[in-house]
């Protein structure tokens, strides 16, 4: 999945060199959703929703760089028995344009995970995100995590290196 991450992201960039779009402004919505399992791996037979790679967000560009959103994560447990779910807050900051359509950007996210009991979800994340069309671009992240599911036995994890591509809507 990563490998099919990748060359989306990638030709999605190549894209991008050549589009003709405008980047997102203060006062743009944002809707975005990640078509790729972003659950981070946490052993024990369960996947964890990630803040640094959450499932689907919406946001609003206070300011032409920075963008607070609210999102929320799902994943099933390998036993396929409970479905875990994280919702949480998080904001982007981009930089100033590598191109006339790609920018980077860094952020950070915190959640509440609801799965046996009530943990937290924490990470933040650097990317670059390519406008291939007005209102529309492919962003990528990576980043990294600390969580705990809050259950009795459970501990708290860091994982490094949670990696995510986005489908981003602006209005």
């Amino acid at each position: 999945m990563k490998l099919i991450s990748a060359l989306v992201l990638s030709g999605s960039l190549a894209l991008a060199a050549t589009a003709q779009a405008a980047q997102p402004k203060e006062g743009d919505f944002s809707l975005a959703f990640n078509p790729f399992d972003s659950a981070a791996g946490a052993g024990f037979g369960l996947s964890v929703p990630s803040a640094a790679a959450p499932s689907y967000a919406a946001g609003y560009f206070v300011s032409d760089t920075l963008m607070p959103y609210g999102f929320f994560s799902l994943a099933d447990d390998d036993v396929g028995d409970d479905t875990v779910l994280a919702i949480g807050g998080g904001v982007r900051v981009y930089s100033d344009e590598l191109s006339s359509r790609i920018r980077p950007f860094l952020g950070g996210g915190f959640g509440i995970i609801n799965a046996d009991d009530t943990g937290f979800t924490m990470g933040a994340f650097f990317g670059a995100e390519a406008m291939i069309a007005n209102g529309f671009s492919v962003s990528g992240q990576v980043g990294a995590d600390l969580y705990d599911l809050g259950c009795e036995f459970c501990d708290t994890n860091i994982s490094l290196g949670t990696a995510n591509v986005m489908v981003n809507f602006y209005f």
